[in-house]
């Protein structure tokens, strides 16, 4: 992670003095900005892997400025971490309803900047998606592909339907399903739904989890939906394939 770029925005020096004696483990590369607009007039940094907001003074607009962080290309699928001021919650959950990873009030940014960061960044260490999707065009589209995919990622048990996606990302359903078809060849929904049936097949294979809690995990919201979505994909019941995949691997 040498080379990864961090961004801290902050009109406090102090603020960015204390992260960045936390975050030196993971990089030398900063960039710092007064403000958010600042930082957005440049789309062209390299390797961007972390933005931090500082708002504990509350002068940003994060339901705002969030979004438009996460409507560029460059920024996309960049982590996001807001800090607050004490006790201040309610900015804190509207930053992550904006779009954010995470947030953390400034009195515990020495003791837990580090192990956040640590945290969010090893999210995104395997993003098998980035490599294909860098020759779609327009970028918009290369957008909300890697937003949206992002979020399936990372969100499979929140995001049920298009409309959640859809406030995930920011984006309208139509410009999401208009996308998918036109690089994926199917819905936004097709892929979540094969994403899913994927996902739990793995975990049906190299884990001990009951088929309910594997129904869960996936985003399904009892285990008869789970096993009408996974059969009408697979061919068989999701204890069937259980039984047959143990059985090929003994």
């Amino acid at each position: 992670m040498v080379d990864d770029l961090f961004v801290l925005v902050s009109k406090v020096p102090e603020t960015i003095s204390r992260c960045i004696s936390k975050l030196r483990p993971f990089t030398s590369n900063f960039l710092f900005f007064s403000g958010v607009a600042s930082f957005l007039e440049d789309a062209s940094y390299a390797k961007l892997r972390l933005v931090i907001i500082d708002n504990s003074n509350k002068d940003i607009d994060l339901t705002e400025a969030i979004p438009e962080i996460r409507k560029s290309d460059v920024f996309g699928a960049a982590t996001i971490l807001v800090i607050t001021s004490d006790q201040d919650f309610e900015s804190g959950i509207a930053a992550l309803n904006a779009g954010a990873n995470d947030y953390l009030p400034l009195s515990l940014v020495s003791k837990e900047l580090a192990a956040r960061v640590r945290m969010r960044l090893s999210i995104h260490e395997s993003r098998e998606y980035d490599t294909d999707l860098d020759n779609i065009y327009p970028i918009e589209d290369r957008a909300i592909l890697k937003n949206s995919l992002y979020h399936i990622k990372n969100n499979l048990s929140l995001i049920k339907t298009v409309s959640d996606l859809s406030f995930y990302v920011g984006k309208p359903e139509r410009d999401i399903n208009r996308a998918f078809r036109m690089h994926f060849g199917k819905t936004a929904f097709e892929y979540m739904r094969d994403y899913r049936i994927n996902k739990a097949k793995e975990m049906l294979f190299q884990t001990r989890f009951p088929v309910t809690q594997i129904a869960e995990e996936v985003g399904y919201s009892s285990v008869a939906n789970f096993s009408t979505a996974f059969k009408s994909v697979v061919g068989i019941t999701p204890r069937t394939y259980r039984s047959q995949s143990l059985s090929r691997k003994q």
